[in-house]
């Protein structure tokens, strides 16, 4: 019996431990969870778009990008070991790094290294040229038959470049390299006359010939490390299931399209050619910001941005013409006199209907309704356009085909008309809005934004595919450049407000305020002689105020109010040209603060006006002002600017030295004095001549310290 209770209560203080041990456990493994930060050692390949910067470097880059988002759900450190694929891949294999992107699945890679469960994204593989090697023809690939290519070792681009020889029969000499930026440095010096690259590498003035596949590229994880792959795959498909298109998005915001390229074609070449290398452009005036004329006939606007691309970048001259009104425009392209129109509304339905081709976009915008009154279904029936503006035109055909359309010969016409009421509404570019808000008829419309975007283009008839070509490389070269300052310095009209225009908008407080003034000016007139006397006391006490207000409390001298009225009024003379010649003497009192928590504040008061007096005594035709505390201001013109230097020697010959004592009763008193004479030549304000009186004081007043240390 005394066994068995004792093997009950063994049972049960078992059974405690084990609760608590439970209950202590999961504790001690989530404050270990948290506080344990996984250190991730990844392979960093440098590569242009895909993982830029190097050790303590700013980064960026689609692969870089992608780490850091993988590391939002993980919480991994990394842990960046820099080198080329083929280094970086054999630490891969070897266990030397745990994690690498962008590299395309193989089943031999599969037995040495893992992959992701998802793919990090998917890459083409281009042959790329430079512009130097004139033999190869980008728009003929049989003219790399017999070329050195160069590729990186062991990748799978380098698969590729061998079934593509293969496939085509050509004999070309493959040669390998360590990494891309090897490749591109051996493409760079002529090593090789190719290279074969995924579409990052879309900068650098490299000639895309020929796609020779493409495939999804994935992470890698070192064998061993199973629970870093378990993680890696738990975060790929959060991503993904979170955001379905993260991945595209995110390799499309690096990638500029590697198709784009400064290279005209033997086609476009022969186009050039035949038109004597020249570009015949047609614009539609007061199209800003797209376009419009200088008072010297000269295009400005974006599409003057696009032109200066085809000059500088391509050697193309272009003939610039405007034209009023789009049919004249459209009528000009017909007959063969300009070869490309613009700024059109880019619609395909739209072009076809005139039988053009549209250039890639050169910027976009949306579109806002101008009316009158409330919105309603009614708002768009009848809708005006201005005929210089084929952009409002292709908007409202485009967006309200069955609307009544009016066309007024411009956009103060158009506004003009809703105010009528001759039309129910105006469509307007958003990004001309700031030009519209000139016209006076704006403030009496409400306006509402449509919610679909639109792109604005150039044109060509159909037929004419090497001028558009041309006109997209422009574009695309251009693109940078198009939407910064060149549309904010378009934009923007100065609209000046006249006394009229003001009366207009506020002609009800104008009323009101003519009301009272005849109101007063009645009273004032029925009681004037009750008051006359009282008046002219209230102005001498005014002008005692006044003086007051100027006037320093303790030294009787001006303030730094009445410095501040003396400065305005000298500057509004120099401003004139009527003032030739002034100096402004600084001066600052020594010892006022030891005066003070020494001998007591009325102490430091008698220094001060010691100093005052002093001051006055000798500069007498002067104004003299204490702008602060132990700050004083001399404004010297007249004798005083003519023996300017005489009497600052003699009141500084009164100003004892630092190093002896100071008798106040006497009228001693320490201070450092700074001088600065104004000149026409150099100086605008008067704040810039006190400037460096102030700064000539300081200098005074370090020199006496240092000679009182002595």
């Amino acid at each position: 019996m005394a066994n068995s209770k004792w093997k009950r209560a063994a049972i049960i203080l078992t059974l405690i431990v084990l609760a608590v041990d439970s209950l202590i456990m999961p504790a001690a493994a989530s404050t270990e969870k948290k506080e344990d930060v996984k250190t991730v050692r990844v392979g960093y390949v440098n590569f242009e778009n895909y993982q830029e910067g190097g050790e303590g470097e700013y980064k960026r880059g689609f692969g870089y990008e992608y780490l850091q988002r993988v590391a939002y759900s993980t919480g991994w450190k990394y842990e960046y070991v820099y080198g080329s694929f083929s280094e970086l891949f054999k630490m891969l294999e070897d266990g030397d790094i745990d994690l690498m992107g962008d590299i395309s699945y193989t089943e031999e890679r599969a037995e040495k290294i893992s992959f992701s469960a998802l793919p990090q994204g998917r890459e083409n593989y281009y042959i790329y040229t430079t512009a130097e090697q004139e033999d190869i023809d980008p728009f003929d690939p049989s003219t790399l038959n017999g070329r050195r290519i160069g590729v990186t070792a062991n990748s799978y681009q380098y698969g590729l470049l061998c079934d593509w020889i293969k496939e085509n029969n050509y004999n070309c000499k493959v040669v390998e390299y360590d990494g891309s930026k090897e490749a591109a440095e051996a493409l760079n010096s002529g090593k090789v006359d190719a290279m074969i690259m995924t579409d990052m590498a879309s900068t650098g003035g490299y000639v895309p010939v020929e796609s020779v596949g493409h495939a999804e590229f994935y992470f890698g994880v070192n064998k061993k490390r199973q629970d870093i792959l378990n993680e890696l795959n738990y975060a790929l498909r959060e991503i993904q299931t979170t955001d379905p298109y993260y991945n595209e998005v995110t390799y499309a915001k690096y990638i500029t399209s590697s198709l784009s390229n400064g290279y005209l074609s033997n086609r476009e070449r022969k186009w050039l050619d035949e038109h004597r290398n020249t570009v015949r452009l047609g614009y539609l005036t007061s199209n800003l910001p797209y376009c419009d004329e200088t008072q010297d006939g000269l295009l400005k606007g974006q599409l003057a941005v696009i032109v200066k691309s085809f000059e500088q970048d391509f050697g193309i001259h272009v003939d610039a013409r405007g034209f009023s009104n789009v049919d004249d425009l459209i009528g000009a392209a017909k007959n063969g006199d300009i070869d490309l129109i613009g700024p059109l509304y880019s619609d395909a339905w739209l072009a076809e209907q005139y039988g053009f081709i549209n250039s890639n976009a050169f910027t976009s915008t949306t579109f806002i309704l101008l009316y009158k009154g409330e919105h309603t279904e009614k708002t768009t029936e009848k809708i005006v356009c201005a005929s210089d503006s084929a952009i409002q035109k292709g908007a409202v055909e485009v967006l309200f085909p069955d609307a009544e359309r009016l066309e007024y010969d411009s956009r103060e016409e158009c506004l003009q008309a809703v105010i009528n009421g001759d039309a129910t509404c105006m469509i307007a570019s958003a990004a001309t809005m700031n030009i519209l808000k000139q016209y006076k008829t704006m403030k009496k419309l409400n306006m509402v934004e449509l919610p679909k975007a639109a792109e604005i283009c150039l044109g060509t008839l159909r037929g004419n595919s090497e001028v558009l070509n041309i006109a997209n490389r422009a574009i695309f070269a251009s693109s940078e450049d198009m939407n910064g300052a060149a549309l904010m310095d378009n934009a923007y009209v100065d609209i000046p407000i006249t006394l009229v225009d003001y009366l207009e908008e506020h002609a009800l407080a104008v009323i009101l305020i003519l009301v009272i003034v005849i109101a007063l000016v009645v009273a004032i007139f029925i009681y004037y002689l009750q008051i006359t006397s009282k008046l002219a006391k209230m102005k001498n006490k005014n002008e005692e105020l006044s003086q007051q207000a100027f006037r320093d409390g303790l030294t009787k001298v001006g303030n730094r109010a009445g410095y501040l009225e003396a400065q305005r009024k000298l500057q509004t003379k120099i401003d004139a040209g009527e003032q030739t010649e002034f100096a402004m003497v600084v001066a600052d009192v020594n010892g006022l603060k030891p005066a003070n928590d020494v001998l007591g504040h009325e102490s430091g008061d008698m220094l001060i006006k010691n100093t005052s007096k002093c001051i006055c005594g000798i500069f007498k035709h002067s104004p003299v002002f204490r702008i602060g505390g132990d700050e004083f201001v001399i404004i010297l013109t007249g004798e005083d600017y003519k023996h300017r230097n005489e009497l600052l020697e003699e009141v500084r010959s009164k100003s004892i030295p630092c190093d002896e004592e100071m008798n106040l009763e006497k009228g001693d008193f320490s201070a450092a004095f700074g001088i600065a004479e104004y000149s026409q030549a150099s100086d605008c304000t008067v704040a810039e001549v006190f400037a460096r009186a102030d700064e000539a004081m300081y200098s005074c007043k370090k020199q006496m310290k240092r000679e009182h240390k002595k």
